[in-house]
């Protein structure tokens, strides 16, 4: 006889699979079938999400920190940044991700902001918060930020015209945007009909989706960094004569050079870190 056991993704100081069943269940009880399929992603296979308690007794220290990922990704392409903040006090129950999208079934081309991935991102947000009980760090990597900025600020979906409902602002505590497209790519610079570089719901410069999000300034969080690369070769430096990536209006931001996208995104795991806990680049002198 045969038992077959689900294949997991063992990591170092975790285990990345699906939620934890305490997770599933307040989802299940709380939202539905529907929101916790949708959130869960195992339709992707068993590394499409992690998070949550292990059971009521857990006790968490830190504040929740949702990981978004890129385009064409899934949400264990950052399981480094996880396992960073892990081997740094953070517990499973205090570090969430899903995957939005298809995981790289449809070419990176092809790929637009659709109010779909805006409204998964959003449930997760409010499902976190609700379940923490308190106040959720954002960390958005790549096209992930336009689209959890979106999110958070909620009104109208550009593409379908469904209501998200007011901006979640007063949940969010520090929103981090990393690598983040979020006034577009310098590789959108002909826009086209279709796909990532549309003018509707894609990364040309003056694209609606990206004219909502960047009309309103300071809702996407109490505190609002970005860290962005001059050698950024996947959304660049500057499009339609300003910067790309540093969100306007925003808290600070820590500007590099000489690193690539994923050296970004990868290499700055410490400065992102010092972000969310202490709201500035660096740790405070007598907590060194």
């Amino acid at each position: 006889m045969y038992v077959f056991l689900p294949i997991i993704f063992i990591l170092p100081f975790g285990i990345f699979a699906e939620f934890t069943p305490h997770f599933r269940k307040f989802l299940h009880d709380s939202y539905g079938l529907a929101i916790t399929d949708q959130l869960e992603r195992t339709d992707l296979g068993l590394d499409a999400s992690f998070g949550g308690k292990n059971s009521d007794s857990e006790v968490t220290r830190n504040q929740a920190v949702i990981l978004v990922h890129g385009i064409t990704n899934k949400i264990t392409r950052f399981a480094g940044a996880a396992n960073y903040l892990k081997s740094k006090g953070y517990q499973n129950s205090e570090v969430y991700g899903t995957t939005w999208g298809d995981a790289g079934r449809t070419p990176v081309g092809l790929v637009d902001m659709k109010c779909s991935y805006v409204k998964q991102l959003r449930a997760m947000i409010i499902a976190v918060r609700q379940y923490t009980g308190t106040q959720v760090d954002v960390i958005a990597y790549s096209m992930g930020a336009p689209l959890a900025r979106k999110a958070i600020l909620g009104g109208q979906c550009v593409d379908t015209r469904e209501i998200l409902g007011p901006p979640l602002t007063e949940l969010i505590d520090t929103f981090l945007s990393v690598a983040g497209a979020n006034y577009g790519s310098a590789l959108c610079i002909v826009p086209v009909p279709v796909g990532t570089c549309n003018r509707r719901t894609g990364l040309h410069c003056d694209s609606s989706f990206l004219q909502d999000i960047n009309n309103q300034q300071k809702y996407e969080g109490s505190n609002v960094f970005s860290i962005f690369s001059t050698a950024d070769e996947k959304i660049g430096f500057r499009s339609c004569g300003r910067p790309i990536s540093p969100i306007r209006g925003g808290t600070g931001y820590v500007k590099k050079d000489g690193l690539n996208h994923d050296q970004l995104m990868d290499s700055t795991l410490p400065l992102q870190r010092n972000f969310i806990t202490w709201h500035s680049p660096r740790i405070p002198k007598h907590f060194v």
